[in-house]
C-alpha cells in the first residue's frame, strides 16, 4: 500500500521590517572648516543645519563689480571659491581688502560677515602618495587645453600638512576659514584631519 505524505508548508511569516532613524546614519564628512588655529571642524549640512542667513558666494577677482560686492557686504556668510580670475592667494587677499572697505561704507564691522575660502583637497596616506597624486593631477591638467590648472589651487598631501597649509592659507588671504572640500575618496580620511564636532548653534 503506497502512503501519500502531504508536504507540509510552514505558514508564511512576514519579514520584520526595520526602521533606521535618520541619527542613526552617519553621513560621510566631505567639507572640512579650517580655521587660523589648525582647529578642524566637520561643515554641517544644509539639511541639518539651521541657516546661518544670507550666504553670497563670490568666484572670481571682480573688484569693480560694485553690486556684487555690496551684495556680499550685506550677507552674513561670503563664501570664496577660486576661478581663472581667481587663482592666487594674493588675488583672494585683495579681494578681502576690497570686500572690508564695502563693509565699512555700510555701517558694518568686518567681524560682522563671516567670509570663508574653499579649496579642493585631496588626503593622501603619506607623503609618496602626496607626490604621486600631485603627478596625476598635472598629467591630467596638461591635455585638458585650459590655460589655468585648477589643481594649483589644490590642497594635496598627508592630512597634517593637509591642515596646516590650509591655517596658513587663512592667515594669508585674510578670510575667516578655510573649508576643504574633500575630493575622491577623501572623506575617508576625514577623521585623520582631527575633525570636531560643529556646534549646534
Amino acid at each position: 500500500m503506497t502512503q501519500l505524505l502531504a508536504r507540509t508548508r510552514a505558514p508564511h511569516l512576514p519579514t520584520p521590517v526595520r526602521h533606521h532613524r535618520a541619527a542613526d546614519a552617519v553621513a560621510p564628512v566631505d567639507r572640512v572648516v579650517v580655521d587660523r588655529s589648525g582647529r578642524a571642524t566637520a561643515e554641517r549640512s544644509a539639511v541639518i543645519a539651521r541657516p546661518r542667513g544670507v550666504e553670497v558666494v563670490v568666484a572670481g577677482a571682480a573688484l569693480d563689480d560694485v553690486a556684487l560686492l555690496r551684495s556680499a557686504s550685506a550677507a552674513d556668510t561670503v563664501r570664496v571659491r577660486y576661478s581663472p580670475t581667481l587663482t592666487t592667494t594674493t588675488a583672494v587677499d585683495a579681494l578681502v581688502a576690497v570686500l572690508e572697505g564695502h563693509l565699512l561704507a555700510a555701517g558694518r564691522r568686518r567681524s560682522d560677515v563671516r567670509v570663508v575660502l574653499e579649496v579642493e583637497t585631496v588626503v593622501a596616506d603619506d607623503e609618496a602618495d602626496a607626490a604621486r597624486r600631485r603627478a596625476n593631477l598635472s598629467y591630467a591638467e596638461a591635455f585638458s587645453g585650459l590655460a589655468w590648472r585648477p589643481s594649483s589651487t589644490w590642497l594635496v598631501g598627508t592630512a597634517e600638512r593637509v591642515r596646516a597649509d590650509a591655517a596658513a592659507l587663512v592667515a594669508a588671504t585674510g578670510v575667516d576659514e578655510v573649508v576643504l572640500v574633500l575630493v575622491g575618496r577623501s572623506h575617508e580620511h576625514a577623521h585623520r584631519l582631527g575633525v570636531g564636532v560643529p556646534d549646534a548653534a
